[in-house]
């Protein structure tokens, strides 16, 4: 579960990108790194994992803290290339707070597919976790085809995948692979707020009367997979703080130079608020 410090004014969540060799993992999150302008990203690392690669890094989506000052810090790890260990994914999967699966949608790799996502439930139920209790985005990842929704939805059924989000991207171009990460980031926000509502650590705003603007997910688990909380959270401030529903209102993000604009609606009790988030990203030559 990804760690909120409300003393520190700070949210953290491992995301992991799974998938079987050739689906698009590793060209995914250089794309995705290349976007992020460099003052708001850790260094990207390869590092070796027994016999495999292990490739992450860190970021920021946003300049500057939300409203009401949490700051957001994302961790992103994926294992590249082949994976001769399969135990290696099972540590990679370790406390992820949510999960994209990437899978290459054409035909004849759907025997491998079916066989990864197989693999991903075992590794998941090995820590007591069902893949429709974890945050998680389906990829399509396609250099050729445009799958359309009805292709998407038989593709997502046939994958026993039909209750996760799905989505399509072209890794080579980088179409759709903001769409995604930010997709998860809105469904990570939505389990943060309900996992902290049932262990009963936070009041109703009109009661605690502190200040309803939203916040946003981030995270800091280290390469072993596993997540740092800190002793310092003071539990009053826990109690105090509200956490309101944030949803993503289109997955048609617009893209306006180097700004990425995502609209969120916030909803705090029975007041809906409105909120268009600008994320900077750079191209980097």
């Amino acid at each position: 579960m990804a760690l909120v410090n409300h003393a520190k004014k700070e949210i953290n969540a491992k995301i992991v990108y799974y998938g079987p060799p050739g689906s698009g993992k590793n060209t995914a999150l250089n794309y995705i790194y290349s976007r992020i302008k460099p003052s708001l990203r850790g260094e990207l690392k390869h590092v070796p994992a027994g016999t495999d690669n292990l490739m992450f890094f860190d970021f920021s989506p946003f300049e500057t803290p939300l409203p009401n000052g949490y700051r957001v810090r994302l961790h992103v790890y994926a294992l590249t290339g082949n994976v001769t260990n399969p135990a290696t994914w099972k540590m990679t999967l370790k406390g992820a707070d949510g999960i994209i699966i990437m899978i290459d949608p054409a035909a004849e790799q759907g025997a491998k597919a079916r066989e990864s996502v197989a693999q991903l439930r075992d590794f998941l139920s090995a820590y007591g976790v069902g893949l429709h209790e974890t945050p998680a985005v389906l990829q399509l990842n396609s250099f050729l085809h445009e799958y359309q929704p009805a292709e998407m939805a038989t593709i997502a059924a046939a994958l026993d995948l039909s209750m996760l989000t799905t989505c399509r991207s072209n890794a080579a171009c980088g179409d759709g692979l903001l769409e995604a990460l930010t997709t998860l980031s809105s469904q990570l926000l939505e389990r943060i707020r309900t996992k902290e509502q049932q262990e009963g650590q936070i009041n109703d705003p009109e009661e605690s009367g502190h200040d309803t603007n939203t916040i946003s997910p981030g995270t800091q688990p280290l390469p072993s997979s596993s997540i740092q909380t800190d002793p310092e959270t003071v539990h009053e401030e826990q109690v105090a703080t509200a956490i309101p529903l944030v949803t993503l209102l289109t997955k048609e993000l617009a893209m306006e130079g180097t700004t990425l604009k995502i609209p969120l609606e916030v909803h705090y009790g029975n007041t809906p608020r409105r909120l268009l988030v600008t994320v900077s990203v750079e191209a980097v030559s």
